[in-house]
């Protein structure tokens, strides 16, 4: 596998300090279970960060906080991932929130070609997974924030270039773009957004309301 687009070194800094939101930290770990080259990158940020940490003064804890860390570990815990089997072709990071393989999931239809399914993660910042048969495409639209795109299988292209398995595209408002699935497999994609996206003409400006883009 040939990764050519990889998420911005702010991202990654951001998932290493635990400072990302979860829909981010989610996109991220996905595509470092696929880059050796972000993970090699990401390890030495944390080991960084534990380097700096290990410098701070150590500062008193409140009384009975130790008791209270006994309890909660002690506490039975709730049950995150679902018991059905995994696919092989679904991340390990993705295994929790989608509960089976690509192939089982419900599916949203969005328009002939393209489907969806949302997944639920805290925080403003939005997280789909997003189904595209080959020679289908989105309408042309724009961005209000940051989206964040990671191909999980398949490939798609615009007018910034052709993304593949495990590449990340950025796209910001002064991107204007209609990504469109390859020929080959299914084109399915992580993406995350953290502001609706603007598309063009009525129809597609009234479907992305409806289906929350």
């Amino acid at each position: 596998m040939s990764i050519a687009y990889h998420p911005g070194e702010e991202l990654l800094l951001g998932y290493a300090s635990g400072a990302a939101s979860e829909a981010v930290s989610l996109l991220v770990a996905t595509h470092l279970t696929l880059c050796p080259q972000c993970r090699a990158v990401v390890t030495g940020a944390e080991a960084a960060g534990g380097s700096l940490l290990a410098d701070v003064a150590p500062v008193a804890l409140e009384a009975g906080a130790y008791r209270s860390l006994l309890a909660r570990l002690d506490a039975p815990q709730p049950r995150t991932v679902p018991d059905v089997k995994i696919a092989h072709d679904v991340p390990a990071p993705l295994q929790a929130y989608v509960g089976g393989d690509f192939a089982t999931l419900a599916w949203r239809r969005i328009t002939a070609g393209i489907s969806y399914f949302p997944l639920a993660t805290k925080g403003g910042t939005r997280a789909r997974l997003i189904r595209v048969l080959p020679g289908a495409g989105a309408s042309p639209h724009t961005h209000r924030g940051e989206e964040w795109t990671l191909v999980l299988t398949g490939s798609y292209s615009d007018c910034t270039g052709k993304y593949g398995v495990g590449d990340v595209q950025s796209t910001t408002p002064d991107i204007r773009h209609a990504p469109a699935a390859d020929p080959g497999p299914v084109c399915i994609n992580l993406a995350v957004t953290d502001a609706p996206l603007v598309f063009e003409g009525f129809l597609p400006k009234l479907v992305g309301k409806f289906f929350g883009f």
